[in-house]
């Protein structure tokens, strides 16, 4: 998994930058992993650390050095063969590992420092998501939705980055796109249910294409309908501009609550569905409606 800020997990080690690297050790525990281009094991070894390293999803840093290329500091760490696994945390040495090592091996070797249980997991996944976030709200739209495609492409069954990208893609305006990553799941699961609650407003259109929000916004600002309160209320909420739909919807119910048959009511808690659980706009929301109604 790919983190979305500008520095990667994984890293190649030279003079240069082998301070810089070690520092970060202060933070994170960070693997050296020495290796060359004739060593068959290196080779092997290479991509099952690159798979635990994304797997922790930066709660590891892995730094190659070509020990052919770089024989000082091959010698500052006192490599004797190939491949070899020096593991820093804290600025010191505090484990090392020499030959080729299967995967089970290297969790138990790294687990004293970066863990491996459940909530472990959950709070990677979580710091994750935050960072993808904050990456998405600082204008780095592009590399957060790439670290999310290649964070599902790795474990298609995490629930919460998919939904997360289908978010990210419908702000984007990529209605097609966010339908065919949700529809890559098909059974039933809580962080998505939402996302199909509001795929299925976009159905009460069929095949023609509904009019844009910022023309019904338009409409309904000179002279509002009960046709543009309810089109611009299921498709701002199926865009994620929930309270601005709900109002619509609300409105619709007060000043036309007749309309096709009191259409307004189901509507509206219709949207409720596609709010995720226990979100207090629903509550607000649903109180102001049952007052209009009783």
């Amino acid at each position: 998994m790919q983190s979305p800020q500008t520095e990667s997990w994984i890293v190649d080690i030279t003079e240069h930058n082998l301070t810089e690297v070690l520092e970060r050790s202060r933070q994170v525990p960070v693997i050296v992993d020495f290796w060359a281009d004739w060593c068959q094991p290196c080779k092997q070894m290479a991509p099952i650390l690159e798979k635990l390293v994304n797997e922790y999803r930066g709660a590891v840093i892995l730094a190659k050095v070509n020990a052919d290329q770089q024989q000082v500091i091959a010698g500052q760490f006192g490599v004797r063969s190939l491949p070899t696994l020096k593991l820093v945390f804290q600025g010191q040495l505090v484990a090392e590992l020499s030959g080729l090592q299967t995967e089970a091996a290297l969790r138990e070797w790294l687990a004293p420092v970066v863990g491996g249980g459940e909530e472990d997991e959950a709070a990677q996944q979580e710091a994750f998501v935050e960072r993808v976030r904050e990456a998405i709200a600082a204008g780095q739209g592009a590399r957060a939705e790439q670290a999310l495609r290649q964070a599902l492409g790795q474990q298609p069954d995490l629930h919460a980055l998919r939904a997360l990208l289908v978010e990210y893609l419908l702000s984007e305006g990529r209605v097609d796109e966010a339908q065919s990553i949700l529809a890559e799941i098909v059974e039933d699961v809580e962080p998505l249910r939402p996302f199909r609650a509001r795929f299925a407003l976009l159905d009460e259109f069929g095949d023609s294409a509904p009019v844009s929000l910022s023309e019904l916004a338009q409409r309904i600002a000179a002279a509002p309908t009960p046709e543009d309160l309810y089109a611009y209320g299921l498709q701002a909420a199926a865009a994620g501009q929930f309270e601005q739909g709900l109002e619509a919807l609300l409105t619709l119910l007060r000043d036309h609550g007749s309309y096709r048959d009191g259409v307004a009511r189901q509507a509206l808690l219709r949207v409720f569905e596609c709010l995720p659980k226990g979100d207090p706009l629903a509550s607000e929301y649903r109180r102001r409606m049952f007052n209009y109604l009783y």
